[in-house]
């Protein structure tokens, strides 16, 4: 059987190394049977215990236990376990092997595993996947998923509410119950999950690769000559040849100068001295240039400033022109003669000439037009000042190290120097001085192109590694939406029959269209609804439980553990023929599977059809016959 499954086969609980429960179950329907309060729901807890459900509210009768064992039949063999009543984290014993087996191995043969994994030691979750075929997580970042975490959607409990799929838990979060049900359908999840920390972890490195690159492109020259190893040895052997030739010229300076180079000397020095004069006065040309340019750009801001500030007034202006209206004047203003009458309202006052209000209107638009295109011109100007500015202080710049340049050398060449043979030797010096500093800094930048050159095969490798990883998890995140398409339509036809054979007690159930698993919103939807009568509640949470293992036994793709554990069937004033029905509906379900499985349920209300030794485990328990069979202590 290649498909993952285990199921209980043996299940005892001890007190003190005597057993007080003590029974065997089988594959298919499992039935614990008893009056409400004879301990069902304790027997439930502990086989979530044993399985490795992290359980710690123990009632008092089964918090007096001291150990709980189950022998568990996996895919892979048969495993004997045994773990203490205690706290939720207490470790597992595990015996490879069946009970009776680990029975006569007394404390040897058995492993110890944590409920959790840690750096130093598997988990107990890890060797139970392992051995049912469940994928099992391969790294610490996607180990969330634990026997608790799949034990919550396997174990429908009493006290969680009914409406929620998944059993209750304090610290439960959506990422979690997604990647559960992802799980159970069959999923890639572990390998979707580690390519995303993987991604994670290039992007970061090719994101610092990257700005390492960049930081030493911009520490590089911008000639591409020098971005390559191959290129700077190139220059760094034509140094060295030129170096060995001013070195012999040197050593063979009396065989290389003659009389006639003491003209050629006193030639060269009044051309240098010239070239030098002319550069000094390009460059106080250029001084001047930029000084004018700085005044004149002063100039045009405060002009701009000036235009903006009559635009910001000229607004206010006609405001306050259209308020106050014309000013009446009695007497001219330039001799003071009395003035005749106003002629009206839209004449002038003086002249009496006709006005017109939208000339005017008119006129205060042509000026803020007007203002407006000296400003944008003034503002071109200004940028146009400005570039010119740049483009001759970068030129400026350029002149003063050459100039730097040519005075040291004529310093060398003709002030220090007395002579064409100093002159010569002093010139061949000085070059050799130049060589030995460009030698030290291609030296240099050789080493800052070889790490570019190193840092960009590390790009270009994590870049192969990124672009094959999200291919990958493309073609994985396809396959998983499509495998969890055909998974959960199966779990939705299966659940919908199931609603459809309920009782006629809730109308949405009879003509059920579909039933949505929602893992991540822990919740099960009918046509999109899911509020129900509580007793309602309880059956559609049951039916979604049933239906995904009914759903794995048809499939063997799913990696459900073909185990369903029922503690609530009758649970929010359950009618006794509503229980009976369903508990049929179980029964035709199991019979009707491909693969084997494990169902246990609970009830108080068995259906007398299924009272049947092959369906029932135990006794009918009551209040005087528990589960537990723990003696009272002797009254004196």
């Amino acid at each position: 059987m290649s498909y993952s499954h285990f199921y209980i086969r043996h299940l005892r609980v001890l007190l003190k190394g005597a057993p007080v429960y003590d029974q065997l179950f089988h594959r298919g329907v499992n039935i614990i049977r008893g009056e409400n309060g004879s301990g069902k729901s304790t027997i439930a807890d502990f086989i979530f215990y044993i399985l490795g459900g992290e359980f710690d509210n123990w009632k008092s009768a089964a918090g007096n236990c001291s150990e709980v064992q189950a022998e568990v039949v996996t895919q892979g063999g048969v495993l004997t376990l045994r773990r203490e009543i205690g706290r939720a984290q207490t470790p597992m014993k595990v015996f490879f092997g069946p009970m009776t087996e680990a029975a006569q191995h007394g404390l040897n043969g058995w492993e110890t595993y944590p409920i959790r994994r840690s750096e130093s030691r598997e988990s107990f979750s890890q060797v139970l996947f392992r051995a049912s075929g469940i994928p099992e997580a391969q790294s610490q970042g996607a180990a969330n998923i634990t026997m608790n975490q799949l034990l919550r959607l396997l174990y429908s409990d009493q006290r969680t509410p009914a409406a929620f799929l998944f059993r209750f838990e304090p610290f439960d979060t959506r990422e979690i119950r997604e990647a559960v049900g992802d799980l159970i359908c069959g999923l890639s999840v572990y390998e979707l999950y580690e390519i995303e920390l993987s991604l994670r972890d290039l992007d970061k490195q090719f994101d610092e690769k990257n700005r390492r690159f960049a930081a030493l492109l911009n520490a590089l020259p911008h000639d591409e000559l020098f971005w390559q190893a191959e290129a700077i040895d190139i220059r760094l052997s034509e140094l060295s040849n030129e170096y060995e030739r001013l070195t012999s010229e040197i050593d063979n300076v009396d065989d290389l100068i003659n009389g006639r180079e003491v003209q050629d000397f006193l030639r060269a020095k009044r051309k240098s001295s010239d070239d030098l004069r002319k550069d000094r006065m390009q460059i106080t040309l250029n001084e001047q240039n930029i000084h004018i340019n700085n005044l004149e750009t002063s100039d045009l801001f405060s002009f701009v400033s000036y235009l903006e500030e009559l635009i910001e007034k000229l607004p206010r202006a006609q405001a306050s022109s259209s308020i106050i209206g014309n000013i009446d004047f009695t007497h001219c203003p330039a001799c003071l003669a009395p003035l005749s009458g106003s002629q009206g309202p839209h004449h002038c006052v003086l002249c009496g000439t006709e006005t017109d209000p939208e000339q005017e209107r008119s006129r205060y638009l042509q000026i803020k037009m007007d203002l407006d295109i000296q400003v944008r011109e003034s503002r071109q100007l200004l940028e146009e000042k400005r570039r010119s500015s740049a483009d001759i202080e970068r030129e400026l710049r350029r002149q003063r190290r050459e100039y730097q340049e040519k005075l040291s050398e004529y310093t060398v060449r003709y002030q220090i120097s007395t002579s064409p043979r100093d002159s010569f030797v002093a010139e061949r010096y000085q070059r050799l001085g130049q060589i030995d500093r460009e030698r030290m800094e291609l030296s240099r930048l050789r080493e800052k192109a070889l790490e570019i050159a190193a840092l960009s095969a590390e790009k270009a490798a994590l870049q192969e590694k990124i672009n094959r990883l999200k291919d990958r998890q493309k073609a994985l995140q396809m396959l998983s939406e499509q495998r969890r398409r055909q998974a959960l339509t199966r779990v939705s036809d299966t659940a919908r029959a199931i609603l459809r054979d309920d009782l006629d007690r809730q109308d949405e159930f009879r003509n059920a269209r579909s039933v949505e698993v929602s893992f991540g919103d822990n919740s099960v939807l009918v046509d999109g609804e899911l509020n129900f009568a509580e007793s309602s509640n309880v059956i559609v949470k049951n039916a979604a439980i049933v239906s995904l293992l009914l759903a794995a036994t048809q499939d063997e793709k799913f990696n459900h553990p073909r185990f369903a554990l029922l503690d609530n069937i009758e649970d929010k004033g359950m009618e006794q023929d509503r229980s009976h029905n369903f508990q049929e509906i179980i029964l035709r379900a199991s019979d009707s599977a491909k693969l084997n499985h494990q169902i246990i349920f609970t009830t108080s209300m068995l259906n007398p059809s299924l009272d049947e030794e092959k369906y029932v485990i135990g006794p009918h328990y009551s209040h005087e016959n528990r589960t537990l069979s723990i003696r009272p202590p002797a009254v004196a």
